[in-house]
This record gives structure tokens, sequence and C-alpha cells, in this order.
């Protein structure tokens, strides 16, 4: 509350003060008095925790909110729990206070739990809302190209599949393999027998014989075709056992006359059936290509050829 200071010049004399040689005499002193009023404000506030939290989860947990209305606050703690409602482990900090998102990768996978609090100086907010999320632990090979030397023509159409360079599939360099002539019919089934086939193996994807599951694999090509007016594909088969079993095949989209990229499957497309992280050596893994096309002279140009594996440790 406002507070009056108030000095005074207060009169005070002295009593007598007795010497032995005698008597002093009396003394004064002066009071002042300044009657001024000082007032000063005391200001109270609570640190609000954002709202709005958010949680994705997957291979790493995606967080988002939405910032404090505090603006002195400078940042946010990320805090961690097993369980619904806690206990929370603080795991990351994060600023500045205009920051709205971020992400987590736990050690383990399973569902974790998310709060946040605003910071400001050793201040801490009460905890946001709680977010969930499902971590899945995931590893990922990278895209791996073949061997240049491992790779082989395949029966069917013409039995002589890339017949100039194929090893030069296994670069992004720009070299290309080609198949000259496609096949033996104008049959645009990825299964037809009168198609040209060819398949690489030794990618070293490198993925542990043992893993929890394998949840996609990917397999990238970057193609063209020849300027003679067809229409043309390029089709993927798998295998697991070194080219004795093939998958289902799955078809490019059509090609063009200029070079471009071309994904089949994905990172959550297992090619219809259960992998095992052994199936992925060189010893066993192979990639067969086909092309298909509705003219049976078109050439095919391939200049890479890779694969990629997603897999839970």
């Amino acid at each position: 509350m406002p507070r009056r200071i108030v000095a005074t010049l207060l009169a005070v004399t002295l009593a007598p003060i007795v010497a032995a040689a005698g008597n002093m005499a009396p003394t004064s002193l002066a009071r002042l008095t300044d009657a001024a009023t000082t007032t000063a404000a005391v200001g109270t506030d609570t640190l609000d925790p954002p709202t709005s939290l958010g949680a994705t989860g997957g291979s790493s947990v995606a967080l988002s909110w939405t910032a404090t209305v505090d603006t002195y606050a400078s940042g946010y703690d990320v805090l961690r729990g097993t369980a619904s409602g806690g206990p929370y482990s603080v795991v990351n900090s994060v600023s500045p206070r205009t920051t709205t998102s971020t992400s987590d990768v736990p050690s383990v996978a399973g569902t974790y739990y998310y709060v946040l609090r605003s910071v400001f100086q050793s201040w801490t907010s009460v905890n946001s809302n709680q977010a969930s999320a499902a971590f899945t632990l995931t590893g990922a090979t990278g895209f791996h190209f073949c061997t240049a030397a491992s790779n082989a023509a395949d029966t069917g159409g013409d039995g002589n599949g890339f017949e100039t360079t194929p090893g030069n599939a296994c670069a992004a360099d720009a070299a290309l393999a080609t198949d000259t002539n496609t096949g033996t019919n104008t049959s645009t089934s990825c299964t037809d027998a009168g198609k040209d086939r060819h398949r690489w193996w030794d990618f070293g994807l490198g993925v542990p014989a043992v893993v929890s599951s394998i949840q996609g694999i990917e397999v990238q090509l970057v193609a063209l075709k020849g300027n003679n007016g067809s229409n043309a594909q390029i089709c993927a088969q798998l295998s697991w056992d070194g080219g004795t079993t093939w998958t289902a095949a799955q078809a490019s989209a059509a090609l063009t006359t200029t070079s471009a990229t071309y994904v089949l499957g994905g990172p959550a497309d297992t090619w219809g059936r259960s992998w095992s992280g052994s199936n992925f050596s060189n010893a066993n893994f192979r990639v067969r290509l086909i092309d298909v096309t509705d003219k049976s002279n078109q050439d095919v140009r391939l200049d890479s050829l890779a694969v990629q594996v997603t897999y839970t440790p």
C-alpha cells in the first residue's frame, strides 16, 4: 500500500550534564519535518502454458502447439512420460517463445505422453494439455545401387534383357544401360513371356539378419524411352531366395523421352509378403526389371537402379 515517509527535525533539550569540574549549558537539536508521500505499484501475473498441444507418431514424434500469450516468456520445456498423467521428465527445451513445433525420438518403441511448460528465467508455468503418440523405432538403409558386374539377362522376350552395358544401371552418372529391342510382341502386361527381362543383385543393403519387422521396400529407377512413339513402362519384381521365387510385379508410370525418376513400392509397402532381415543379403536379394511396350522394337534406357529398405530393428 502507499506509505508516507515523514522526516522530522525534533527539538530535543539535553539534560544538563554535570561534569566534575562544573555545569554545562543545555543544548537543543532542531526537528525537520517533510510531509511528502511516495507510492509504488506492485503487479502480479501468472505465466501461462502453451495451448492446443498435439502429437503425431511414427519414426519420430512430431509435436505442435499454440504459443503462450505471455510475450515475455523465453521458450518451453518439453516433458515426456510413459503413462497418461505422468510422471514426466524434461527431454528438450526450445526457444524462442514464438516456436510452435519440435520433434522427439525416444530410444524405445512405444506410446509416449507429452506436456509443455512455458519458461521465463527460473520461472515455469503449469503443464499444458497432454498429447500422446506411438513411436515406432525404424531404420532405413538409404538407397543402395546394384554392383555393376552383378547382373544377368533373364528368360523372356528376346532372352537378352538390357543387352547394351547393363552395368551402367549401377551408378547415377548419365551412362545408360539400354534394351534396344524390348521383346517379341506388343503386349503391355508385366507378366507376358514375350517381354525382355533382366536381373541385378549385390546391393549391399546392410539390413541386419534379425529384425523385428520389414516395413517397406522402395525400388528407384531413373529411366527414359527412345523417341519412336510407343507406350512404355518398366515393371519390377523382387526375389528373396536368389531368384528362384519372385513377388508380384509393380509397374512404373509411363516413360517419357526425358530422363525421370520412378519409385516403385514405398516405405510401408512390403510387395505382398512378409520378409526377414536375411532375405536382403547379397546372396538372396534380387531385382528383376521387365520392359513393357506396345511396340516390339522400342528401346528402353536405364540410368540407375537403387533399392531402399525400411525396417524395425
